[in-house]
C-alpha cells in the first residue's frame, strides 16, 4: 500500500460554508451535465501499480458501481471486470490516443468523461500536452468532460529555475482542461484560487471533492491488540507514535526533529513508520539517534486490511504539512477515518473545517509545537480518545466517501 503524492503548495485557502461550491458569490452552473448513463474514468494510474490517485480512482469507481452507476475506466493497467467495474488498457502517447479515441467511440453518446488529473501521472514527465488537447477535442466532438484536479500545475521558481519550462507547460496543461471541462472539481479549494484565472468565463464554479481515506477500519480489536502487544505499548509508559506518508522532502524535515523530540529521555515510545518510505526514514533516524535502534518500527508496504490494523494500533498519528493539513491529503484522511488521535498543523491550504474540535491543530510546520502537542496528548488518555471520536466524526461529515458521491451524482 502506497501513500498518496503529497505536493507543496502554499496559496491561501479559499473559506467556504457549504461542501459542494467554492464561492457562493458564484451563479449555479448552467453547463453540469445531465446524470450520465455511464460513467468513463480516465486516469494515468491504477492498481496495482500506482500511487495515490490510482488507489482514490479504484475506490471512487467501485463505490459508483455499488450505487447502480455503469463504471469504465482507462488506464495503463491490465483489462478486467470486477465489481461491476470494466477496466480498459490505455496509453496516453499518439497512438494510444488515436486507439482510445475508437473505443471510446464505440460508446453510445452522450458520454461523460471523469479525468482523474495530476500532471505527472500522464507521461512525458509531466508534460504530456497532447493528452489535454485530446481532452479538449473530446468535449468539441460533444463528449461531457468532468475533470478533477488532484494538482493544479508546477509553480515557478527562481531557486530552481530548471523547473519553469515544467511550470509553463503543465499551466497549458491545465488551460486546456479547463476548457475541455463541463465541470470541474478540485481536490482543495486553495487549487481554486490558482486555477480560475486560467479558467474560462462560462466555467460554473469549481466543486470540492475531498478525497477520502483509501484505508477503510477494518474491525479487527484482537488484531490491533495483539500488533500493540509486540510493539511493547502493553508496558507501563510505552506510546505508539504513528506517521503515514511518503516521508519526501518537504515533510521529512519537519517530522524527524519532532519525532526525535516526542521519543527523546524519558521518553519509552514507539515510532510505528507507515508508508513505503518508511524503513528509509526508520534508518535516518537510528543514524541520528542509534539509542531509537529497538524503538522505531517500518514494517514497509503494507495491504489496506493489514494497514488498517497498524493506524488503529498508534495512540496518535503526526502529521505535519508544509502547506498545513487539507483535505486532499489522504494520509490525514486514514488516522481520521480509523479513529486515530491526529496531530498537524494549519498553514495556507488548510480549510476552514479543521478549524472545529478533531484535531489537535499545531499553528504553523514548526518541530518543537507538533512534538509539544503531541507530548501533551501522550499524558491525557481521556483527551486522546475524545479527540479520536471527534475525528472520525469530522471525517464522516466532511470528508468521506459518501460526501464523494453526494457531490458527484449532486443527490
Amino acid at each position: 500500500m502506497t501513500a498518496t503524492h503529497d505536493g507543496d503548495g502554499r496559496e491561501r485557502a479559499v473559506p467556504l460554508s457549504h461542501p459542494r461550491t467554492l464561492a457562493l458569490s458564484h451563479p449555479p452552473s448552467t453547463l453540469a451535465p445531465s446524470h450520465p448513463p455511464a460513467w468513463h474514468l480516465v486516469t494515468g494510474e491504477y492498481p496495482p501499480r500506482s500511487g495515490g490517485v490510482g488507489e482514490y480512482t479504484e475506490l471512487l469507481a467501485h463505490a459508483l458501481a455499488g450505487e447502480g452507476e455503469r463504471v469504465h475506466v482507462w488506464a495503463p493497467a491490465e483489462a478486467s471486470n470486477e465489481r461491476g467495474v470494466q477496466v480498459h488498457p490505455a496509453g496516453f502517447d499518439r497512438a494510444g490516443l488515436r486507439r482510445l479515441d475508437g473505443e471510446l467511440d464505440r460508446f453510445a453518446a452522450p458520454r461523460t468523461l471523469l479525468v482523474q488529473y495530476a500532471p505527472q501521472a500522464f507521461g512525458r514527465r509531466g508534460m504530456n500536452v497532447r493528452f489535454c488537447r485530446w481532452v479538449l477535442s473530446r468535449a468539441r466532438g460533444g463528449d461531457a468532460v468532468r475533470v478533477m484536479f488532484h494538482e493544479p500545475f508546477v509553480r515557478f521558481s527562481l531557486a530552481r529555475p530548471q523547473r519553469n519550462l515544467l511550470a509553463a507547460a503543465t499551466r497549458v496543461m491545465a488551460g486546456l482542461l479547463l476548457r475541455a471541462a463541463a465541470v470541474a472539481y478540485v481536490s482543495t479549494p486553495a487549487w481554486e484560487r490558482l486555477l480560475r484565472p486560467l479558467a474560462p468565463r462560462a466555467l460554473g464554479p469549481m466543486r470540492w471533492l475531498p478525497i477520502p481515506s483509501t484505508v477503510p477500519r477494518v474491525d479487527d480489536p484482537g488484531a490491533v491488540a495483539l500488533l500493540r502487544a509486540r510493539l511493547g505499548a502493553n508496558q507501563a509508559g510505552v506510546h505508539v507514535v504513528g506517521h503515514f506518508g511518503t516521508y519526501g522532502g518537504m515533510i521529512a524535515p519537519v517530522l524527524e526533529p519532532a519525532l526525535l523530540a516526542v521519543l527523546a529521555p524519558p521518553s519509552t515510545s514507539v515510532a510505528l513508520l507507515l508508508g513505503d518510505g518508511g524503513p528509509a526514514f526508520a534508518g535516518r533516524l537510528r543514524r541520528v539517534d542509534p539509542s531509537l535502534a529497538g524503538r522505531v518500527v517500518a514494517p514497509g508496504r503494507l495491504p489496506r486490511e493489514a494497514l488498517s490494523v497498524h493506524l488503529q494500533a498508534c495512540d496518535l498519528a503526526v502529521q505535519p504539512y508544509p502547506d498545513g493539513v487539507s483535505a486532499r491529503r489522504t494520509t490525514a484522511m486514514a488516522p481520521l477515518a480509523n479513529g486515530v488521535p491526529m496531530v498537524s498543523n494549519a498553514g495556507a491550504s488548510t480549510e476552514p473545517q479543521w478549524q472545529a474540535a478533531g484535531i489537535a491543530l499545531a499553528p504553523s510546520p514548526d518541530p518543537g509545537a507538533l512534538a509539544a502537542a503531541a507530548l501533551d496528548l501522550l499524558d491525557d488518555a481521556p483527551r486522546r480518545r475524545r479527540l479520536a471520536e471527534a475525528g472520525a466524526a469530522l471525517y464522516e461529515r466532511e470528508f468521506s466517501l459518501r460526501r464523494t458521491l453526494a457531490v458527484l451524482l449532486d443527490a
